[in-house]
């Protein structure tokens, strides 16, 4: 049976939230949104529980194969989304930032050819895929996995230009030895 208006008002008043107002008087969702809406009561904010980074992180990963770390959390487009402490987080930038021990400057991409893989180790900012010695030899590492040149330049951020020296040199080592004196 429905409870009368000023017994809904009262629960209202007492900070209960629709949901908890509707199981102990069994009024309609539409019924107690007037009531609110008559008497300029606000809408009770719900606490969403909050976790630590550490939490979420171990909620939304899991261990696969070797030293590899797949997110299985929430993604906004590529990017793995981390909801930590009443705050959004790039997934990316926070294990970078852990494995690293520093801030990652510019965008965040995997080296490794494992889909997914979000592990700090496998994880480099602009600073460590614009340094030449690295690029190259995160490329070549990409191409002996069998990524092909589009994943490439999705993961590492480098040109197709770039591949091409790089795949040049694997395939004519002799060449390369000549260019290095």
């Amino acid at each position: 049976m429905n409870a009368p208006d000023n017994v809904v008002v009262e629960l209202l008043r007492a900070g209960l939230g629709t949901r908890e107002i509707r199981e102990q008087t069994r009024a309609d969702y539409g019924r107690i949104a007037r009531l609110r809406r008559q008497h300029k009561l606000p809408v009770p904010r719900q606490q969403q529980p909050t976790r630590t980074i550490a939490e979420a992180l171990a909620l939304h990963t899991e261990h696969h194969g070797n030293d590899h770390l797949r997110w299985t959390g929430p993604v906004r487009g590529r990017t793995p989304m981390l909801f930590a402490e009443g705050e959004r987080y790039n997934a990316r930038a926070v294990l970078f930032r852990r494995h690293w021990g520093r801030d990652p400057v510019g965008y965040v991409r995997t080296t490794c050819t494992e889909r997914g893989c979000i592990a700090g180790a496998h994880l480099a900012d602009d600073i460590a895929r614009t340094a030449g010695l690295t690029t190259a030899a995160a490329i070549a590492h990409l191409i002996h996995g069998g990524a092909s040149d589009w994943e490439i330049v999705r993961r590492l951020g480098t040109s197709t230009s770039r591949i091409s020296r790089v795949r040049r040199t694997l395939a004519n080592p002799t060449q390369a030895n000549r260019q290095a004196r």
